[in-house]
């Protein structure tokens, strides 16, 4: 496996269009959600089996689909694969160490709430000329559940987005995240999903859905 690829052990995984694709064609088309994350992805390629899950009581998304037992890899593209999970996944990611929890505060500086809550923690200051600078910081469980219940415009960073990959590369010592900016949807939430939903004809059982990759040269870096 690729180092920086993430892989996902999912017993449940549902995906649906992200709604607001339509407003603003910079941010990814699709979303994908597995154990209590969202994943805003550009591409999703499925060869395993799924069915339709309907909710017709939830007024932004209707339907999406369904996958089970499924082996979920996320690329330096922000591309997702489906595969099979096998046992031999399950065990290998068991082991596997968790990913650290880093959080984004957009527009506010996170150094006097990290002081009132007593975290000693590396604070990344991102600025950029057309947009709101951003602060990130790796903090433990129990110091993330503190800042997002305290401060609610806070928020957990994915493995896949490219402020968090821009941390690493900081704690690395590139410094020249500092000055990087990147688009961001600061309002991009589950209202603005819509289920649309594109069938690979050439393939039975097979789904393929796609976006330009917005992404690309943003995670490559």
């Amino acid at each position: 496996m690729n180092e920086s690829n993430i892989e996902i052990a999912c017993r449940d995984l549902v995906f649906h269009f992200n709604k607001g694709f339509l407003q603003d064609p910079t941010i990814p088309m699709w979303v994908v959600k597995t154990k209590g994350k969202t994943y805003y992805v550009e591409h999703v390629d499925a060869n395993v089996p799924w069915s339709t899950k309907e909710t017709a009581d939830n007024s932004h998304t209707k339907g999406s689909l369904k996958f089970k037992n499924c082996l979920c890899t996320i690329d330096s593209d922000n591309c997702v694969t489906l595969t099979v999970l096998t046992p031999e996944d399950k065990e290998r990611l068991s082991y596997q160490d968790k990913a650290p929890i880093r959080i984004i505060s957009i527009g506010s500086n996170i150094n006097p709430m990290l002081r009132d809550c007593g975290i000693e923690a590396k604070v990344l200051e991102m600025s950029g000329a057309c947009t709101s600078p951003k602060w990130i910081v790796e903090v433990t469980d129990a110091e993330a559940t503190f800042l997002l219940l305290k401060y609610p415009k806070l928020r957990a960073l994915n493995e896949n987005e490219p402020y968090y990959k821009s941390y690493s590369r900081w704690i690395g010592g590139d410094k020249t995240v500092e000055y990087l900016d990147y688009e961001e949807d600061e309002d991009e939430d589950d209202e603005d999903d819509e289920e649309i939903f594109d069938l690979d004809d050439d393939e039975p059982n097979s789904l393929r859905w796609t976006n330009p990759q917005k992404w690309k040269q943003m995670l490559q870096k």
